[in-house]
């Protein structure tokens, strides 16, 4: 007990790195895709770093290009680590900067309201892309942002039981066993938001990358290829790994039940 109190922190990062060698393993494809879209991205900032912003309002769409990329890198570090309560806030995050990107590229005014200061709920930005032909279904993003926003608050349902002390001796960091059916949602989940915005940032840069804009559509249309095939792996594993727990919490209670004295 008292090697494991002198080394406890210095694991951490240990614990860290086997459960993103582990998990790595398991969901090589959704690493492969988001790898892939995260190099186009990149590419087009690159790109756009030698061409200023013709005015405001892409001024404004290309700040929360980078704030939308750089939380979308950071929350799949932590998903690759299991650490899903850790990764809530940081992919709510990315859902309401992509969500506020996507109508600040639609509609002029409300980047010039943004880049001037006024705050802009959510709510009203589900509004604005439901009211636009070129936006969203206000329920899909209702439903989106009630996934992301439920448990970046402190609930019973959704912070881990660690049972320190009951049987458990260390519970800190990367350290307990993931949860599988949901670490394969989520990575659905982040997944989506990659496609929705590459696909975004695409369409509102493309015609700015002048002659390399041909060969960029080729590669951005072969990944969203690849994210789809992704996309559908990952939901027939969330099926059958949801349909084994499913038989097992049914064993579990079967064998309970016969234990029990009558």
């Amino acid at each position: 007990m008292s090697e494991l109190n002198d080394n406890s922190y210095r694991d951490l990062q240990k614990f860290a790195n086997v459960r993103r060698k582990e998990l790595g393993n398991l969901y090589k494809s959704y690493i492969d895709v988001t790898d892939l879209y995260g190099q186009l991205i990149c590419d087009i900032c690159s790109s756009l770093g030698n061409i200023p912003p013709s005015d405001v309002q892409e001024k404004v769409v290309r700040d929360l290009m980078a704030d939308v990329f750089d939380n979308l890198c950071e929350s799949r570090n932590i998903i690759l680590t299991g650490q899903l309560n850790v990764a809530y806030p940081v992919v709510r995050r990315v859902y309401e900067s992509l969500s506020l990107l996507v109508l600040c590229a639609l509609d002029n005014n409300t980047a010039q309201k943004w880049q001037a200061g006024k705050q802009i709920s959510n709510s009203a930005v589900r509004k604005g892309l439901a009211k636009h032909p070129l936006g969203e279904k206000e329920a899909d993003l209702r439903e989106l942002y009630k996934f992301f926003s439920q448990a970046s608050h402190p609930n019973r349902a959704l912070i881990p039981q660690r049972y320190l002390g009951e049987g458990n001796e260390f519970v800190l960091g990367a350290i307990g066993m993931p949860d599988l059916v949901m670490v394969t949602d989520y990575c659905l989940k982040h997944l989506e938001l990659w496609f929705w915005f590459a696909a975004v940032i695409s369409t509102v840069f493309g015609t700015k990358l002048g002659s390399l804009f041909s060969s960029y559509r080729d590669r951005y249309l072969s990944v969203a290829k690849d994210a789809q095939e992704c996309g559908e792996w990952l939901r027939s594993e969330f099926n059958r790994l949801l349909s084994e727990m499913q038989r097992d919490q049914v064993i579990e209670g079967s064998i309970k039940s016969i234990e029990e004295p009558a």
